[in-house]
């Protein structure tokens, strides 16, 4: 077997979702976030379609929307809200859901950086351990 098939840090292959593929710089300008803020994404497993196209990594649009990153428009009617429920869905919505986006990913990036503290305070720890003995 190649390494290829047998390493257990490379996902599954996954079989791409239907619609516009967009590259990551077309996906943050969709977005309204930066370019890095779809390649953090991406490496968190947030586009499970994205795939390598040509030396350049493309996300379906519908990644996009499932991850929070953009809404679909909405093409059902809207109801009539309840006095105090916020109105009908509009731009405060799509900021909403942007900003929640950007919460979620910079949870996952502190949680990442919380692991690889613990990592190396334990590796100073061990470090220390050694050179005492």
């Amino acid at each position: 077997m190649s390494p290829r098939t047998t390493d257990p840090h490379r996902p599954a292959r996954r079989q791409p979702a239907p619609g516009r593929l967009l590259t990551q710089q077309q996906a943050a300008t969709l977005a309204g976030c930066s370019r890095d803020t779809i390649v953090r994404a991406r490496r968190a497993g947030r586009f499970p379609h994205a795939r390598l196209l040509d030396g350049r990594w493309t996300i379906p649009a519908a990644d996009l929307d499932d991850a929070g990153f953009v809404s679909a428009p909405n093409t059902e009617p809207v109801e009539a809200s309840e006095p105090g429920e916020g109105g009908a869905e509009g731009p405060a919505d799509l900021a909403l859901a942007r900003a929640e986006a950007r919460i979620a990913a910079l949870e996952d990036l502190v949680a990442r950086q919380d692991a690889e503290l613990a990592f190396l305070r334990q590796l100073a720890a061990d470090t220390v351990s050694k050179k005492a003995s």
